[in-house]
């Protein structure tokens, strides 16, 4: 129970006892969360209680001054004006005279060693006095015409005598203080001119009519009372700062500060049973006038004839009745203890009665403000009693995964977007995943997105470059996958991650960017996921405006700032399409090296040493790949001779990389024993460069007693090691003249070329048919298109398109060795740059620099969206009466219709359409 449930108990607590009083002992009223009753009850309750404070307020106008011609004059201005009601007030403060005065005689007693000595002292005091004059006016005008008002209540001429003891004005010479206005007209349109009985209803049919609170006609009445709140607070304050001025003590301040008036005669009651207004009593004067008659008989058609629950207009009559009693009886009372009015007394009757009635007002408006309130706060303990917890947004998103797979038929259904890395009928290579977090109790779960495979011949091949010399054209399957996230209020949807596994002696290429054009896939970032690598990527969801606010933001620009901004946002719609690219590396490692189909899957040896020559040492693919004879026929040859012969090619490069780091160790060790050689020496005298380098090139055989190199013949194999290839200074690739070694360059000289026949295939469609292409789809268009259908079949303004992007920090998983432990690195952007770097250069020689296309991969494209609601959960269902359920059910309906080209009625179960139907009737139009 929050603080407003306690502080309105005590005040229903409080009242209760006085509505006894007035109604016959067989009833009983309740407080309305006590009593059962409907939700149409809820709405005659707020009619009822602000019926209730506009006849209160009317009471305290009355006894203020105010008469039934004032009350008829103000009405008829209300008609096409405003009508205000002002407190205007002034003082003046002058010195009357000074006088001295001596006090009585201070004697002051001194006892020392030798007595006691006592002395009387005459204190003399000056003293000055001044006369404070006050004067204020409670007055109504129409318009802007305060010339033309009608004076309520006035008074000039009320002063005290001030005494001070310093030569200054205890007060400013005088003074006009700012007037205090509030305005009437809401109240004066409740009143009914002929019969002075007030009323008020809700207008349940307007469009904005969500809650009994959330309405325009409550929502005029609580603005009411919130003005007229603060106007009774400033002018009781202003008189309470008159009265700070007066030094009679004779008068009862205290009691006259603190007239709280505890009595609410419309507090939220509700009575089970009750009977009709027309059963009860007439009373000999209304002030209530029966507006609620047409609502109550409508309440009882749609409740088989049930009497609502709320008291009546006669109840209320009473209890009107009762609470101005009450202030008649205090201002009485209160009038016993002040002086008569139309005396010079800065506070008379006049002044009392003028604060009780203000300090009455002001109770009713907070309690009003208060019971109003507790409607919604009746709502949200209704609701969760129902529910049996506070739900959050968690707890939604749960359900709409369980709403989701009862209302889609199966092949259309959300699915967890969890790729599995596999060539058909092979056991995974690894896994890559949307994770979503969805409470700290079950953790991380895959995401559930829409997914439509797209036929081969129905999209264009993606292509994207390698550099600025190479492009790589991927000719596997493309899906296209639809994320719908919610959002409630300034919560954060569920953090997302890309979570990408490899198993041990597997592998393959993982690619994230986004789409730029109908074939144009533009990655940012690359990575090679291999031997129980894991990688944990974040996803930035950036939001950015939904279609109806940026049609508002734009409206008052001009032609050339609106082309700019909607040139801007095509580039920002076409960015929420998040490109996964799975690349598996074993089948292109088998085109490239001219081996059958399958052939590497068991060969893991070979595998690991061939990424290494390709990651690590940039060895040209063609060094290693197999070459058939020219009058072989290379479907004749077997799988297994043709592997052993790339076994040799890969077992020949890793003898010639073994050998160079051998001589440069060598070469190494030798530069360290001269240099040592050399400042050992008592010689000045140096080596020349050129025998320095007859050194260098001796080897070991210096200082052994070996011959001179001069006189040994050179074998072939330190020919083949003195040919060398050598690095060139490019950041990128070397090329293949640079990188082969003399003879083995020869020998691939007299090679005769592979004739195409020559190539083997995979056991599928071949690259040539499979890039033909007659009817596409541009999927860069999907944006576009989602966009027009929000803005015809659902509210614009929730619907936000949603770029999702990697993060900056990701996480890395991995194990060294196959004994050694699992360590956890962070991969920021340096380390990002140089994964990407690594993945190039592995698909540069997978494909040859672009000439071989890639069969083996998988396009992933996420669309990505977020449904934003303005509040959070609870007050979306309390306070806007929203159903988020069927609002997020558009939406999923009308994004999966543009994905899958299909009707809605089309998308969804038999058993449900009917209702979908009823609360989305316009994706059903024909």
């Amino acid at each position: 129970m929050n603080v407003l449930e306690v502080r309105l108990r005590r005040k229903v607590d409080a009242s209760l006892g006085t509505v006894r009083k007035v109604f016959d002992t067989a009833r009983n009223p309740q407080l309305a969360e006590d009593v059962h009753h409907k939700y149409a009850d809820k709405y005659l309750l707020a009619e009822y209680m602000t019926t209730g404070l506009s006849g209160s307020l009317l009471t305290t106008l009355r006894l203020l001054g105010m008469t039934d011609e004032h009350m008829k004059k103000m009405k008829q201005w209300s008609s096409d004006r405003t009508v205000t009601l002002r407190f205007s007030s002034r003082h003046k403060c002058t010195f009357l005279e000074k006088k001295t005065r001596e006090v009585v005689p201070i004697e002051t007693r001194k006892v020392g060693r030798r007595g006691s000595v006592t002395t009387k002292a005459v204190v003399t005091v000056t003293e000055y006095f001044w006369k404070f004059e006050c004067g204020y006016e409670l007055s109504a005008y129409k318009g802007n015409e305060p010339q033309e008002k009608i004076v309520i209540k006035q008074r000039d001429g009320a002063s005290t005598k001030v005494k001070t003891t310093a030569d200054k004005s205890p007060q400013v010479e005088a003074r006009e203080y700012p007037n205090i206005d509030v305005e009437l007209t809401w109240l004066l349109q409740r009143l009914n001119a002929e019969n002075g009985q007030v009323s008020f209803s809700i207008d349940r049919s307007h469009k904005k009519c969500l809650t009994p609170l959330r309405n325009e006609d409550s929502e005029k009445a609580v603005t009411f009372s919130l003005n007229a709140n603060r106007w009774t607070r400033r002018v009781a304050g202003q008189l309470q700062e008159f009265f700070n001025v007066v030094q009679d003590n004779t008068l009862d301040m205290k009691s006259l500060l603190s007239t709280e008036i505890a009595f609410l005669p419309f507090a939220p009651l509700l009575e089970e049973g009750r009977k009709g207004d027309d059963q009860q009593p007439p009373l000999k004067q209304r002030r209530i006038e029966a507006t609620q008659t047409d609502t109550v008989v409508a309440y009882k058609k749609q409740h088989e004839g049930d009497v609502p629950a709320v008291l009546g207009g006669a109840d209320l009559e009473s209890l009107l009745q009762e609470e101005e009693r009450q202030i008649v009886e205090r201002l009485e009372t209160m009038a016993k203890a002040f002086p008569a009015s139309g005396g010079e007394g800065l506070i008379t009757q006049d002044e009392a009665r003028l604060t009780i009635l203000l300090h009455s007002a002001t109770s009713t408006l907070n309690g009003y403000s208060e019971c109003m309130d507790y409607l919604e706060v009746m709502l949200r303990k209704q609701l969760v009693a129902a529910i049996g917890k506070e739900i959050t947004a968690s707890d939604f998103a749960a359900y709409m995964q369980f709403h989701n797979r009862k209302m889609f038929k199966e092949e259309y259904a959300p699915k967890p977007l969890c790729l599995a890395v596999r060539r058909p009928n092979h056991y995974p290579e690894g896994t890559v995943s949307f994770l979503a977090k969805a409470d700290d109790v079950t953790g991380e779960n895959p995401t559930l997105m829409l997914t439509r495979k797209l036929e081969a011949g129905t999209v264009p091949q993606m292509k994207f470059a390698l550099s600025a010399a190479a492009e790589v054209t991927l000719c596997g399957e493309t899906q296209v996958h639809a994320y719908i996230g919610h959002r409630f209020s300034f919560e954060q949807p569920p953090p997302m991650t890309l979570a990408a596994r490899s198993r041990q002696f597997s592998g393959y290429v993982l690619l994230l960017g986004r789409i730029g054009g109908a074939d144009l896939f533009l990655p940012s970032h690359a990575m090679i996921v291999q031997n129980k690598d894991e990688f944990d990527i974040p996803l930035m969801l950036d939001e950015i405006p939904s279609a109806q606010e940026f049609r508002d933001a734009i409206e008052s620009l001009s032609p050339e700032q609106q082309r700019f901004a909607k040139a801007y946002r095509s580039m920002q719609l076409e960015s929420t399409l998040f490109a996964v690219c799975i690349v598996q590396i074993k089948p292109q490692l088998e085109k490239v090296l001219n081996l059958p189909y399958d052939s590497l899957t068991k060969e893991i040896q070979l595998t690991q040493r061939l990424l290494e020559l390709f990651i690590e040492y940039h060895i040209p693919p063609d060094l290693v790949s197999f070459q058939c004879d020219s009058m072989e026929d290379p479907d004749e040859i077997p799988a297994a001779k043709k592997v052993e012969a790339v076994k040799a090619h890969v077992d020949a490069m890793f003898a010639i990389i073994k050998d160079s780091k051998q001589k440069e160790v060598d070469e190494r060790k030798m530069q360290r024993r001269m240099d040592a050689t050399s400042s050992s020496s008592d010689s000045d005298a140096r080596p020349s460069k050129r025998s320095r380098d007859r050194d260098r090139y001796r080897g070991e055989g210096i200082g052994k007693g070996k011959s001179s190199p001069k006189k040994a013949k050179k074998s072939k194999k330190d020919y083949l090691e003195s040919k060398r290839c050598q690095v060139s200074g490019t950041k990128r690739r070397r090329s293949e003249a640079e990188c082969l070694p003399e003879s083995i360059e020869l020998e691939m000289r007299e090679l005769p070329a592979t004739s195409p026949a020559e190539q083997p295939h995979l056991p599928k469609t071949s690259s040539s048919d499979a890039c033909v292409v007659e009817e596409v789809l541009d999927v860069s268009t999907l944006p576009h298109a989602l966009e027009k259908q929000f803005e015809a079949f659902s509210d614009a303004a929730c619907i936000r398109p949603t770029i999702i992007k990697p993060g900056d920090s990701w996480t890395k998983r991995y194990q060294p060795k196959l004994l050694s432990d699992v360590k956890t690195s962070n991969v920021g952007s340096d380390l990002q740059t140089k994964e990407k770097n690594r993945a190039f250069d592995l698909l540069d020689a997978l494909t040859r620099s672009g000439v071989l296309t890639i069969e083996e991969s998988s396009m992933h494209i996420v669309l990505g969206a977020t449904h934003c609601f303005d509040e959070t959960l609870v007050d979306t269902l309390v306070k806007k009466n929203v159903n988020p359920i069927e609002h997020v059910e558009r939406s999923m309906l009308i994004v999966a219709s543009t994905l899958f080209g299909q009707q809605p009625q089309d998308l969804v179960k038999d058993a449900v359409i009917d209702r979908v139907e009823k609360y989305s009737p316009m994706l059903f139009l024909k």
